[in-house]
């Protein structure tokens, strides 16, 4: 444990040297040869990224990156098999050693962790000979820190440390994903050795080793060319479509000002219908919410009765009532007008809206719900049906007047859940009476009042009420 722990603190000084040594003058010497080579393909994974421009920010690791030459990246290439077995059999053992499969919940996330780290036990483990080149494993007790310092060698050592870990980093980079999972799943059911996982991973999965893996890289990559012109062909496809949409859309090429002016407009119509009409509509909405909301409140029990009366008794409780006066003053959303702006348009009239109208009565000089006539009945329940599948169109000035004073008037008194509580007791009142039962005006005699507060009267039908 002792032999371990100098050891590990030997490799963070000579890292700490590595990076004094790259920022200081190494890497300056390491640029000033030739860069401008031009790169095969199976080199491009190892090119170094473009130094930085003066004014850019220094990078966070510093003394990490190197620009590697020709020779350096065709070395590790040739090595990626030799590479691909040390990283699987170090990231097994290391797996292994530590249990890290059997610690329950996250334990795939700190195997994920382990690869990225993982190039710091192969620089314990490992160094890297150029001049073969090969991937050679330290002898016992062979320290890096000695040879750094051992004269005109030391450079060349400090220069194959950062070239293995910066090649070790970008085949991390490029398969650790798959890795990370591969030695999970081996070590967690104990399927492999280390050396066994790394023949495996390395030979089948990613082709970096064994007979023929050029021509299996080659088809890998045809195969992922493939898949990329399928999916340019399916943005092109959507991107097209998407243009199409814009040029329907009439409000495509106005100004991003404008837009957001006609957003706000729309806004303001939602949430404040009475805003842009005229100033003696705005007059006859509000008289008709004082006026209507006895009659409104009355239609609105005998609709949800209707509803719940339809349904077995198991479904007549007082929590499925409670979904159908919630849902009284609404009919829906209106699928015949789009949304634009990301503004929704305003729900439809309720359903009951269809059976009555408000009128203006002479005597008094007050509004009051009547029945529709059966021509404008026919016509209305024409339209209704057009909505439900988007082709309706909006109903005549004078309806949608109307509908506006019975839909503010639902909200201004709807309060669901008494009113449920009240149809319910009614209708357990009524028990086994059926048709003859008038659960739905009694419970609105006993809930609904006027503007004033008063209790509602419902003229020849309150003997009828208990």
């Amino acid at each position: 444990a002792l032999r371990g722990f100098v050891r590990g603190w030997r490799l963070c000084v000579l890292l700490l040297l590595v990076c004094i040594w790259d920022f200081g003058g190494g890497v300056a010497a390491a640029a000033a040869e030739p860069v401008e080579e031009e790169l095969d393909a199976d080199e491009e994974q190892y090119a170094s990224p473009a130094p930085p421009a003066s004014d850019d920010p220094i990078p966070d690791k510093v003394g990490v990156e190197i620009h590697m030459s020709k020779k350096e990246r065709s070395s590790l290439k040739a090595l990626d098999c030799s590479m691909c077995k040390a990283i699987l059999t170090e990231m097994h053992t290391e797996v292994n050693k530590h249990g890290m499969t059997s610690k329950g919940w996250g334990s795939e996330s700190q195997v994920w962790e382990t690869s990225n780290a993982i190039c710091l036990a192969l620089l314990q483990t490992y160094k890297l000979n150029l001049t073969a080149p090969a991937l050679d494993r330290k002898a016992e007790g062979e320290d890096d820190e000695y040879g750094m310092m051992g004269g005109a060698g030391g450079a060349d050592v400090m220069r194959g440390m950062l070239v293995l870990k910066m090649g070790c980093q970008r085949w991390v980079e490029d398969y650790g994903g798959d890795m990370s999972g591969y030695i999970y799943r081996v070590v967690k059911d104990k399927s492999n050795t280390a050396e066994g996982a790394a023949q495996d991973f390395c030979v089948r999965h990613v082709n970096l080793c064994g007979k023929g893996r050029k021509e299996k890289q080659q088809k890998a990559r045809e195969k992922e060319k493939g898949r990329q012109k399928v999916r340019e062909a399916m943005v092109k496809k959507q991107e097209q479509e998407e243009a199409k949409q814009k040029e329907k859309d009439p409000f495509a090429a106005l100004p991003e000002d404008s837009k957001f002016g006609l957003q706000r407009m729309l806004e303001m119509a939602r949430d404040d219908p009475l805003h842009y009409m005229e100033d003696d509509a705005k007059e006859r909405v509000r008289k008709a919410r004082l006026e209507l909301r006895c009659d409104v409140c009355r239609t609105v029990f005998e609709d949800v009765y209707s509803q719940v009366s339809s349904k077995p008794r198991a479904l007549q409780r007082e929590y499925d009532i409670l979904p159908f006066m919630e849902g009284a003053c609404e009919g829906g959303k209106d699928l015949s007008v789009p949304s634009y702006f990301g503004v929704e348009p305003p729900p439809l009239p309720p359903a009951w809206t269809d059976a009555v109208r408000p009128q203006l009565q002479k005597t008094p000089n007050a509004y009051a719900l009547r029945p529709f006539g059966k021509k404008a009945a026919k016509k209305r329940s024409k339209w209704r049906k057009g909505t439900a599948e988007g082709n309706g169109k909006p109903p005549p000035a004078g309806e949608s007047e109307g509908d506006m004073m019975m839909t503010l008037t639902c909200k201004d008194m709807l309060e669901p859940a008494r009113m449920a509580e009240a149809l319910y007791g009614q209708i357990s009142a009524c028990g086994a009476s059926g048709p003859a039962c008038k659960a739905g005006l009694l419970a609105a005699a006993d809930v609904c009042k006027a503007a004033d507060g008063s209790a509602c009267r419902f003229g020849g039908d309150e003997g009828s009420m208990s």
